[in-house]
């Protein structure tokens, strides 16, 4: 009796950190639009305004800093595309994108800024954010 206790007991903690975890992961993901290449060249093309995170999952900086990205995307409510080079490498040849992860500002289809690598603090997007007028 005393072991099935022990088990239910120890199955409870194990369920009890899976959901942690998960809560924690999803509260730090990165809400941004996946977007294709094609989609993002109608955007430059139009004119639009916006942001384009360019990572890659296997990227251990994009992994590092996208927490603070999202905290800071979410603090800022600035609205991000974002786009996997590992799987469209053409496109950063043809918008030279120097690596990942970057962040480039499109304004009017114009690209005004970017800046690429890890940064180590949400302060530091954030600032980017306001800095280049895309923070709400």
């Amino acid at each position: 009796m005393k072991k099935i206790f022990l088990i239910i007991f120890l199955a409870g903690i194990c369920l009890s950190g899976a959901v942690y975890f998960w809560q924690t992961r999803s509260s730090q993901s990165l809400q941004a639009v996946e977007v294709s290449p094609e989609r993002l060249m109608q955007r430059i093309e139009r004119g639009d305004s916006f942001y384009v995170y360019f990572y890659s999952p296997a990227c251990e900086d994009c992994i590092k800093s996208e927490p603070k990205l999202a905290q800071a995307v979410k603090n800022t409510s600035v609205e991000i595309l974002r786009l996997d080079l590992r799987k469209h490498e053409n496109i950063q040849v043809q918008l030279e994108v120097p690596g990942t992860p970057s962040i480039f500002f499109y304004r009017e289809g114009k690209l005004v800024q970017g800046i690429t690598g890890a940064y180590e603090t949400v302060g530091e997007y954030e600032r980017f954010f306001r800095e280049t007028g895309g923070a709400k």
